[in-house]
């Protein structure tokens, strides 16, 4: 015995020092995301989650009654964020491009501007010159009047206003509003990537702490978005975990009033969460969040085991004896349950197989706990008094048929689609922060990248060219009203052959000087003011052409990042469209074009994604039912037993996804990972009803799978109440479906001829 106990206390040991010092808790929801065996769209998939506009972060400062005061608040705060490394770019107006970028873009202009030999001409020049004469003689002189001498076409406006977005926000004060004046808006690039959580929980503090105070601060954008999702995993991984043991602990208290028993019943518990928390960690690398968050659910499904133990001590037998009664019904339970989970665990959807390996080995290491420790620990004598009623004649299991049909009846009938396949429902963001992040990227004009145009071709210049062939062709889009806006990759950068065209077409310095001196006659302009647009023309056409890499660290490069991507060998051009109207129309306008473009709805094809993962993710947990079929039959060689043991759990299954239904939430894919542990459970307590004894013996297997329902329900019906959807769908199944199962295993009637 203290060999044991001294064995079991140095594994657990081990399991705790590890766990709390080694084991890396992980947050990234991609291991739960279904994946796309095309390299183009998994890229992509891949470029949105984790690329340069995983960066972004857009921030709204409201709270202020005066929007003069409000612009000020957002000058100051940006001018504090930009001596922070942690920031790559701050823009809040259009004065965010830094003196020196804009000389280098300056340098360019006329390699990024559409000019052609008519622009040069002297009659071109004079209309150009008059407008700039009378915008000098504006009350409000134009912002780049110290630049007209070298460009007195403003060759450079137009660079700069190719950049600025179709829904750019309203500009008061001098910074960025939207469109009521409520909000000031900034839109920040960090230097770590979107995933790298603890670099943006820096971000977000730093935010914080460069805002004025009375500041109302609006935060959204991939970054901040997982850093609040992981937040929010752990506080409620912590709140339900002390809440959860505090509930069960209160159930064995008030089901056997016993300090000694309640103090015993932990120890399973225990060695459940430090053995599947240590097995996880050692098998993947680290444990997710969610698998720690569902983690959970163990401590009302490995107390299951102790609890039955208590509930049968006689005052006539020993501890250990009474275990050796009721152990082939806890194995069978118990390596039914493991072995639907396994199937899971060998599936090859990461986040699925450590769920199961999660579950699998707490519940093996409850129950080996059960087994080898406790029986010596506990007073030989004990005995409990129950009131729980014996056994009375029950109902057939026919009595299930009306329930079966109701439910079949009812899910054939509801409208509304059994599975949900939108990507949301696996998210652990809810639906307030997906509004606040939808609304807050509309204000800023942030483009939806859920509709874009994908181009691909084998090189970076080939897909420059197919964005410049596909410019004249979206225009006229535009004009049909099937779009509202788009941005290509050459609004960026154009390509190389574009910008040796247009270098061909600027004119040699002696005919530009001509025609300067014909255009510039009569007017108000001093001798030799346009020189410097001579030699920025001349210099113009010696300069080589700009590529990606050339520009990568400007402002203008960044944006290019976010749209233009190498995968694989291959070039991938991002073109996002703004109000998609006819879905159709377009599909069917990209195969006109002869380009190598493809139109893709992102909700649309990962939704498609979603459902082709559930249905295989389906497939693996059919392999779990059957296994556990298999395993029963083997165990029990009875098929009417095994009937009347299945019949009743499956009826729960079914009443349970129809009422799920009902409240209006479909199956995800964790509603369905749930209803795998209300099979194992719901089978654990048919086999303890099943067991052929006296009365008084099923009066104790009655209470102990009354207090194991009573102790997993509230449990779970916990999760129900988190802020995470995910644990909401796995606790709020799992309670429905314990009770369900329960009820029905409790008045079905058993009529057993065999020792279980």
């Amino acid at each position: 015995m203290i060999m044991r106990a001294v064995l079991w206390l140095m594994i657990m040991l081990a399991a705790m020092i590890f766990s709390l010092s080694q084991v890396r808790i992980s947050s990234d929801m991609a291991v739960f995301l279904p994946h796309t065996e095309e390299a183009a769209q998994a890229s992509l998939l891949t470029v949105l989650r984790e690329g340069p506009a995983s960066r972004l972060v857009i921030v709204a400062l409201s709270g202020l009654d005066d929007s003069r005061h409000l612009a000020e608040a957002s000058r100051a705060m940006a001018d504090r964020l930009r001596d922070n490394e942690l920031f790559t770019r701050i823009s809040n107006g259009p004065g965010s491009l830094s003196s020196k970028e804009q000389d280098y873009w300056f340098t360019y202009r006329y390699l990024l501007t559409e000019l052609d030999v008519d622009d040069f001409t002297y009659q071109h020049l004079q209309a150009d010159m008059h407008k700039r004469l009378e915008e000098l003689t504006a009350p409000m002189p134009p912002l780049d009047k110290a630049r007209m001498p070298a460009d007195p076409q403003a060759v450079f406006r137009q660079v700069l206003a190719a950049w600025q977005n179709d829904n750019s926000p309203t500009l008061h004060h001098g910074v960025w509003f939207d469109h009521a004046k409520r909000h000031a808006l900034l839109l920040l690039e960090t230097q770590a990537g979107g995933l790298e959580l603890d670099a943006q929980d820096e971000v977000r503090q730093a935010i914080m702490a460069a805002a004025d105070s009375g500041l109302k601060l609006q935060m959204t954008g991939v970054g901040m978005l997982a850093a609040a999702s992981r937040e929010i995993i752990r506080s409620e991984a912590q709140w339900l975990s002390g809440l959860a043991t505090l509930i069960i602990f209160l159930v064995l208290y008030l089901a056997y009033r016993k300090l000694r028993l309640l103090l015993l019943g932990g120890l399973p518990l225990l060695a459940a969460l430090a053995i599947a928390t240590s097995v996880t960690a050692l098998l993947f690398g680290s444990v997710h969040g969610i698998t720690l968050a569902f983690g959970l659910s163990l401590l009302g499904v490995a107390v299951d085991y102790p609890i039955h133990l208590f509930s049968h001590l006689q005052q006539n037998s020993s501890p250990q004896q009474t275990l050796q009664r009721i152990w082939p019904t806890i194995r069978l339970g118990a390596a039914s349950t493991a072995v639907g989970y396994l199937a899971i665990a060998t599936s090859p959807f990461q986040g699925l197989a450590q769920l199961a390996v999660f579950m699998v080995s707490g519940l093996l290491a409850s129950v080996l706990t059960v087994r080898w420790l406790l029986p010596p620990l506990l007073a030989s004598g004990q005995s409990l008094t129950h009131s729980y009623a014996a056994r009375g004649a029950g109902r057939s299991v026919w009595f299930l048929l009306l329930p079966v049909v109701l439910a079949l009846a009812y899910l054939a009938w509801t409208p509304r689609p059994l599975l949900q396949t939108e990507l949301s429902a696996l998210s652990p963001i809810s639906a307030d922060a997906r509004e606040q992040d939808a609304y807050l990227r509309s204000l800023i004009g942030v483009p939806d990248v859920s509709r874009l145009l994908l181009i691909k071709a084998d090189t970076v210049e080939e897909v420059l060219q197919a964005s410049e062939a596909l410019s004249p062709l979206l225009v006229q889009l535009r004009s049909k009203g099937i779009i509202s806006g788009y941005r290509l990759p050459s609004t960026y950068l154009p390509s190389v052959a574009r910008q040796l065209k247009r270098q061909a077409a600027l004119p040699d310095k002696s005919t530009l000087s001509e025609n300067l001196a014909l255009a510039s006659q009569d007017l108000p302009f001093r001798a030799g003011l346009f020189t410097p647009f001579l030699d920025a023309v001349a210099a113009s056409k010696m300069l080589a052409p700009l590529t990606p890499e050339a520009v990568k660290d400007t402002l203008a490069g960044q944006m290019l990042d976010s749209v233009l991507h190498s995968t694989g060998g291959q070039w991938l051009g991002l073109v996002p469209l703004h109000d998609v109207q006819n879905e159709a129309i377009l599909a069917a306008w990209t195969e006109q074009t002869g380009l190598a473009v493809q139109y893709i709805n992102l909700r649309t094809m990962t939704d498609a994604m979603v459902h082709d993962f559930m249905q295989d993710v389906g497939g693996y947990l059919l392999l779990g039912f059957l296994l556990i079929l298999l395993f029963l039959w083997l165990g029990l060689r009875d098929v009417a037993l095994l009937a009347r043991l299945v019949l009743p759990v499956l009826t729960a299954l079914l009443l349970t996804i129809a009422l799920l239904q009902a409240f209006g939430s479909g199956l995800s894919l964790f509603h369905v990972v749930a209803l795998l542990l209300v099979l194992g459970l719901g089978i654990d307590y048919g086999l303890f009803f099943s067991r052929r004894s006296t009365d008084e013996a099923y009066a104790r297997a009655g209470h102990g799978v009354t207090v194991c329902a009573i102790s997993t329900a509230s449990v779970f019906a916990l999760l129900a109440w988190s802020k995470i959807p995910v644990l909401q769908a796995i606790g709020s199944t799992v309670a429905l479906g314990v009770t369900l199962s329960y009820l029905l295993a409790r008045f079905v009637r058993r009529n057993v001829s065999n020792e279980i």
